[in-house]
């Protein structure tokens, strides 16, 4: 996106809710503590969400251009594409001391009190306060505040869609956590590896994640066509070997190359292969110089 309009409104929105921490001891007895000020607040989170999501529904892909509808149009087509549902927000502020830390406002967990289906907790609060406030001051409470925040929090990080060169750092300990966010942290998918044929390593978390780190493209290439050489040469080092030649006059070459696909122990001891693995050379400067960023998790690796 060329110019971010949103972010700047987030931050007056967040800090208005620093402030709000001051007043309130934000913890487990005082998530249903609601009033007009917290009302506010979430219509002005909502209209926020509301421009943001169908402006980001427009500019990946979604196919309506009339009577776009936030959420079942917009959000749901975002949620198709990056699995927000599974996206995880976590609350860091020092300032608050909910027992629950960790939030997925994509996850409809409430039931509508308009149509009784299941729905966002925060889209819940939003209609009811903006189509019936004078019977739904509960719902302008602070858990549905930190619901609406921390969903337009994450709508706003997607709008950013901001990578971060890491150059040497592979444990990402210089990635901003919270992205700026004075209340909010995300969950970081730090680089486990990778398989020069199925690719991205993923952990059971990656779709939790927002972010994750991974060899920037120029570096992958360059450790790829070395791995992709180094496995030319080990197989070549292997076939020569006295071990596969005997295998191969026992059991005939085919045999032998389907053995050693399928289980190469059943032709060599490990101390045996570890010792063609020795005598090939590998670059070793090339690993000491790998290269990592983190990028925005739209589902895009593989």
């Amino acid at each position: 996106m060329s110019t971010n309009i949103y972010w700047p409104v987030y931050k007056n929105l967040e800090s208005e809710i620093v402030v709000l921490s001051y007043n309130i001891h934000i913890d487990d007895k005082q998530l249903d503590v609601y009033s007009t000020k917290i009302s506010d607040l979430i219509l002005r989170a909502s209209a926020e969400i509301e421009s943001i999501s169908k402006e980001l529904y427009k500019s990946n892909g979604g196919s309506k251009t009339t009577k776009i509808k936030y959420d079942d149009d917009a959000i749901a087509h975002l949620d198709s594409l990056w699995k927000l549902e599974q996206k995880v927000v976590i609350i860091s502020s020092s300032n608050c001391f909910q027992t629950n830390r960790i939030l997925q406002p994509f996850v409809k967990n409430e039931t509508s009190t308009f149509h009784g289906k299941q729905t966002f907790s925060w889209n819940n609060s939003y209609q009811n306060l903006k189509h019936d406030r004078g019977n739904s001051l509960p719902f302008g409470s602070v858990k549905y505040l930190f619901d609406i925040m921390s969903a337009l929090y994450v709508l706003n990080i997607y709008y950013k869609d901001e990578s971060f060169e890491l150059e040497n750092d592979g444990k990402a300990t210089s990635f901003p956590i919270n992205l700026g966010s004075d209340l909010f942290s995300i969950k970081l998918h730090k680089h486990g590896g990778y398989d020069v044929n199925k690719g991205y390593l993923k952990k059971g978390d990656f779709d939790e994640c927002i972010y994750f780190t991974k060899y920037t493209d120029e570096y992958y290439e360059k450790w790829r066509n070395d791995i992709i050489d180094t496995n030319k040469r080990l197989n070549e080092a292997a076939i020569k070997h006295p071990k596969f030649l005997e295998y191969v006059s026992k059991h005939g070459a085919d045999a032998a190359v389907q053995a050693y696909s399928k289980s190469l122990y059943d032709i060599f001891t490990k101390e045996e292969w570890l010792n063609i693995i020795k005598s090939i050379p590998h670059n070793i400067q090339l690993y000491k110089g790998a290269q990592y960023e983190a990028i925005l998790n739209k589902d895009n690796v593989h």
